[in-house]
């Protein structure tokens, strides 16, 4: 469990949330928690040194990168540790959903689609300084 201590305009509260929670889940909870206007905000973390461990996402004090509201907290290394952050309101942005579909393109019926145009054979001479002028 992951704990977070978000300072708001005039008070602190504490989230509690588990490895599969991502930080957009979190964002909504403090949104609806605090009662905010504003339909997304962004979180500033306020650490005393930042979090690594080896093959996961560091975790650093500032501001996160909105590209990264999506990843689960199994991503990080935040097992078992407690952080402090504060939220900032934004009133003009909406985030984005991404989905994992892929077209599957068949390549080989693009070429077989294809046609030769031109099925004349050329002969080159290697030997000639036309085909193969010197450098």
């Amino acid at each position: 469990m992951i704990t977070f201590i978000i300072k708001g305009k005039d008070s602190t509260k504490s989230f509690t949330c588990d490895t599969q929670d991502s930080i957009l889940s979190l964002k909504k909870n403090i949104i609806k928690d605090f009662e905010l206007s504003c339909s997304y905000v962004d979180l500033e973390f306020k650490l005393e040194r930042p979090i690594r461990e080896l093959g996961k996402f560091n975790l650093e004090s500032g501001i996160i990168p909105r590209t990264l509201d999506n990843y689960k907290f199994e991503r990080y290394g935040l097992n078992d540790k407690t952080i402090n952050a504060v939220y900032i309101e934004v009133d003009n942005y909406k985030p984005v959903k991404y989905t994992k579909s892929f077209k599957h393109v068949n390549l080989s019926q693009k070429y077989k689609q294809m046609e030769i145009k031109d099925k004349e054979e050329v002969n080159f001479n290697i030997n000639s300084e036309e085909d193969f002028p010197s450098l």
